[in-house]
């Protein structure tokens, strides 16, 4: 057998039956993860006004983005003690507790504690897919594959708000939480009888202090982001839980330094083009809160719009991430050099939507909400397929695993941080006035504008960083 044909074999081969099994759980699972993100989003507002409690709605956000945060560089460490089908299998089935569970309670309470459990059980699996998908494919596959789990995901945003709106609007708010669990199941059950449960090889041991001083740290921090407008950025509260969580950070480095098996490997950060590539990773995701959670409030309470239509904002969105991440993948696949540019994509055309839609007034049409998503989609086709299989191609094969889910785990971060400083950006305007809509249009329009100065600073680092590296390269 030729090196080239050696290099090329996927790292777990299957039959073909079983690894078009595995794919389409995956592809199931990522379609479940966008659905429940995106209808729990859409839903927000409606969930918590239907219990008095609309004052929440930037808690009950960032607590759905802060356990993805916590469990995504867990669930990585998890796959290799565990294996990579249970990883997947276990978690999800605590998922779809959990979803049921917020489809029927409706106490302020069970209801948050049970967002966070669901959002930890998403975290620990949501990087699952993308491993899976590089192990059992043939490396010239592995971009392709990434395309079909962001239609997937692009699928499952639309599919998820869309469903969940009009299902709203029928007066059936259950059932649109529930729709959200079916593809979860049946992802559980492909990856469950169809994947071996591969482990790392030799012993492999969970980093205690490492995942203790994150679990401070991201809680220290972005809990207290949250709660500044409403406290005042003076009050002990806050600063108490932002030098705590300051301290644990600085602790989680000093740790992991000196970990045998770290949660978050140091020297991974001493690769300069994963680490640009990382920070380009968390500007090109930050608009998300933005638009999964701002955009249907917008179109509700200053558009006036029904559940059903702001649901339906992401419709051309979906259909450009149904078909662009598969010709973007092959496209990139030609030439390393066509990364920077699709990165380039990524961030500016996530910018430029987000700019677009501070500007938004009460007179503003919907078809300019319309039109600002379906650019976030081309946004996306190129992200998808570029970040993570770059990733790929420029880590040590050892570290492909918690590079991988690093890479989904700065989404979440940059998910979690958004989410916390988009909240007190339109805390900032709301606080005391959570039903007037123009001062909910002023928290909407400060969103915006925060989400696409992120995006304009990604555009800076692909253009003077990585660019430069991989030309010299």
């Amino acid at each position: 057998m030729s090196n080239t044909a050696t290099q090329n074999m996927a790292a777990i081969p299957l039959p073909e039956r079983r690894r078009k099994a595995v794919q389409a759980g995956c592809i199931c699972m990522m379609l479940s993860v966008a659905m429940s993100g995106l209808a729990l989003s859409t839903l927000s507002s409606p969930i918590l006004e239907s219990i008095n409690a609309l004052e929440y709605v930037s808690l009950f956000s960032i607590l759905g983005a802060l356990g993805v945060s916590i469990m995504t560089p867990i669930g990585g460490k998890l796959g290799d003690l565990i294996g990579r089908r249970n990883v997947v299998v276990i978690p999800g089935i605590i998922c779809a507790l959990c979803g049921i569970g917020i489809a029927f309670i409706r106490s302020l309470v069970p209801l948050m504690i049970l967002r966070l459990l669901l959002s930890l059980a998403q975290g620990t699996f949501t990087a699952a897919p993308y491993i899976i998908v590089g192990l059992i494919n043939e490396k010239k596959d592995i971009p392709k594959a990434m395309g079909f789990l962001a239609a997937a995901v692009a699928i499952g945003g639309f599919g998820g708000s869309i469903i969940a709106g009009i299902l709203t609007d029928m007066g059936l708010m259950t059932v649109a939480i529930i729709v959200s669990v079916i593809p979860l199941i049946l992802g559980i059950v492909l990856i469950g009888m169809n994947m071996p449960n591969q482990k790392k090889e030799g012993k492999v041991s969970i980093d205690v202090w490492g995942t203790v001083t994150l679990v401070v740290a991201l809680c220290g921090i972005l809990l207290s982001l949250n709660y500044a407008t409403a406290l005042g950025w003076g009050h002990p509260l806050v600063i108490g839980g932002m030098l705590i969580g300051f301290l644990a950070l600085i602790l989680l480095i000093w740790v992991e330094h000196r970990a045998a098996d770290p949660l978050i490997p140091m020297k991974l950060f001493r690769n300069a083009r994963y680490t640009a590539l990382l920070l380009v990773t968390f500007c090109a995701y930050f608009y998300i809160g933005a638009m999964n959670t701002y955009v249907p409030i917008a179109s509700i309470k200053v558009l006036g719009t029904s559940a059903g239509i702001a649901g339906s904002l992401q419709m051309p969105r979906t259909l450009i991430c149904m078909f662009l991440p598969a010709a973007a993948g092959v496209w990139v696949g030609k030439r390393v050099e066509n990364n920077w540019k699709a990165l380039t994509f990524a961030t500016l055309l996530a910018a430029i939507p987000m700019f677009a839609l501070g500007f938004t007034t009460e007179y503003t049409s919907i078809l300019v909400y319309y039109v600002a998503i379906a650019i976030t989609g081309i946004a996306e086709g190129f992200r998808a397929v570029s970040v993570t299989p770059f990733a790929q191609m420029t880590l040590d094969q050892e570290d492909i695993g918690i590079g991988t889910s690093l890479i989904n785990f700065t989404n979440s971060l940059s998910g979690t941080i958004g989410a916390a400083v988009l909240g007190a950006a339109y805390n900032f305007y709301t606080v005391g006035n959570a039903t007037s809509v123009e001062h909910i249009r002023r928290g909407c329009n400060a969103v915006f504008w925060i989400a696409a100065v992120f995006g304009i600073i990604g555009v800076g680092i692909v253009l003077f960083v990585i660019r430069p590296q991989m030309t010299k390269k």
